[in-house]
């Protein structure tokens, strides 16, 4: 429990400001004379207390005020500004300061959102692991380029495997497939460090890669049914942010990918550590509100349309992200000349900044729309990754970070429509089979780019071709998808009813 003690000196009105329940960070309510608790808020515990000592027209205030975060795992992270924030007192209008929300949490929503972010830490680190250590496996088992990119196609049908986990979300609940996602993923990267050859590895990485979208899948869907209307978007991007922790836990990890041609198996044995927080998981997370009031006429060929409406997007994206990410260290090290530790510092350089352009792309998402910024995503971000591709020396650097910075902004702004387009019963099958889709899409791009970089000797020209395809989605989601910042899922989806969320 945290307590603040707070002295002011001030004047009649200064006092009946301080007397007013407050609504910023916190929405209170009174509970006696100069006394008040938490309405709402990402609060466990909150309570705040006037002593008035008064002369004439002048007030001494002694403002004390007891508080216990709610997000567990991160909450050490938001000890400063929410300290900041509590202490400098103002009525408020419920606008909140720029590091939280676009729409104050309650309680429960801010522990499920702690409690998931920590969950996409580990699908973070199972996501990137095969794309940064590929190169140096395929050293030790000695394949060429063309058998990375029939890799790295193959491993992606893990993602349509998981349509199965969808169904079972749809039908029995989010909370158990996420449980089980969780200990398959850790299970099947312990497996890899010990694969005796690329076919081994092959079928491990596609069990993990199950897995790993089945957890993906289920911490969206959860997100965006807990969060409030005005902060789905801002939540994908503080997920992500999440996940990019893990993922660049494989990027601090790589330079031991160097030291041998086995090393890289240690990589895939780090997910040992995460097995402590399983079990808290799983005790702290409740199952989704929403699932547990949705409607059972719902059925999902009703929605095909809208679907494949979402898949194509995907698919056009997936085409040329994935052959971005899977080839991005070999272009690094076989046409620059890249160590392995260089690689490291160039991802941890260029991509850490990235943070910052994801969280606010996801609040502007919530504020001003999605569709403006996948648009500026696929233009700015997307065209600087080609410029990327085509270019050598220290510019390298400089179009990674501006490619990082502002094509970020597709993980929350095109990631609400898994939530928003399809009503909860059969939201995760949906936005599952979307996303396969969308793994074809990125499977025949790797293939593509794989096969065109062979045959023309370079990857410049190849992603110069490929950036059609995100242009075109832009094109779609522009002038065929519903807005649906600060829209509940049960206005965007009247076949939803409406679930007491208080």
């Amino acid at each position: 429990m945290t307590r603040l003690v707070v002295q002011h000196e001030t004047d009649d009105v200064g006092l009946a400001d301080l007397r007013a329940p407050r609504n910023d960070v916190v929405s209170e309510r009174s509970s006696g004379p100069d006394a008040f608790e938490l309405a709402d808020g990402p609060f466990r515990r909150y309570r705040r207390e006037l002593a008035v000592s008064s002369s004439g027209e002048r007030h001494t205030v002694t403002e004390t005020i007891d508080y216990r975060l709610g997000v567990p795992y991160f909450g050490w992270l938001l000890w400063f500004p929410v300290r900041h924030a509590v202490r400098g007192h103002r009525p408020g209008d419920g606008t909140q300061p720029i590091w939280a929300p676009p729409q104050r949490l309650d309680p429960r929503s801010a522990a499920i959102m702690g409690t998931l972010a920590i969950c996409v830490v580990l699908s973070g680190f199972l996501g990137n692991a095969p794309a940064e250590t590929h190169t140096y496996a395929a050293d030790e088992f000695g394949v060429d380029q063309l058998s990375q990119g029939l890799l790295g196609a193959v491993v992606r049908v893990g993602t349509i495997i998981a349509v199965g986990a969808s169904i079972i979300a749809d039908r029995h609940g989010r909370r158990k497939v996420l449980g089980a996602a969780m200990v398959v993923g850790i299970v099947g990267s312990i497996l890899a460090a010990f694969s005796p050859n690329i076919i081994v590895l092959t079928v491990i990485l596609v069990v993990t890669r199950t897995a790993n979208a089945a957890l993906g899948a289920m911490v969206t869907i959860m997100a965006m049914e807990e969060m409030p209307a005005g902060s789905r978007a801002w939540a994908l991007s503080v997920l992500g942010m999440s996940a990019a922790l893990g993922a660049g836990t494989v990027v601090w990890a790589q330079p031991i990918a160097g030291l041998a041609t086995w090393t890289w198996r240690i990589i895939y044995l780090i997910p040992v550590l995460m097995i402590p927080f399983v079990i808290g998981i799983m005790r702290r997370l409740p199952e989704s509100r929403r699932f547990e009031q949705r409607s059972t006429a719902v059925r999902l060929g009703t929605y095909w349309k809208r679907i494949l409406l979402l898949g194509s997007v995907f698919f056009l994206i997936g085409m040329f992200l994935s052959p971005i990410d899977w080839f991005r260290n070999e272009y690094l090290r076989d046409e620059h000349g890249f160590s392995a530790s260089r690689i490291s510092l160039f991802v941890i350089a260029t991509a850490t900044p990235g943070g910052l352009g994801l969280y606010f792309a996801g609040r502007i998402a919530d504020v001003r729309g999605r569709r403006v910024v996948i648009a500026t995503a696929v233009t700015v971000g997307l065209g600087s990754i080609v410029l990327f591709y085509n270019s050598a020396g220290p510019i390298l650097w400089a179009l990674a970070l501006c490619a990082t910075v502002v094509s970020s902004g597709l993980l929350p702004a095109l990631g609400v429509f898994r939530g928003e387009m399809f009503p909860t019963a059969v939201r995760a099958r949906a936005a599952s089979i979307a996303g396969v889709i969308g793994v074809i899409g990125g499977s025949l791009g790797i293939l593509v780019a794989g096969w065109l970089r062979v045959e023309w000797g370079t990857f410049g020209p190849v992603i110069v071709l490929l950036w059609a395809g995100p242009i075109l989605a832009a094109l779609i989601v522009w002038f065929r998808f519903r807005e649906g910042a600060r829209r509940e899922l049960e206005e965007l989806n009247p076949e939803d009813p409406s679930p007491a969320l208080g």
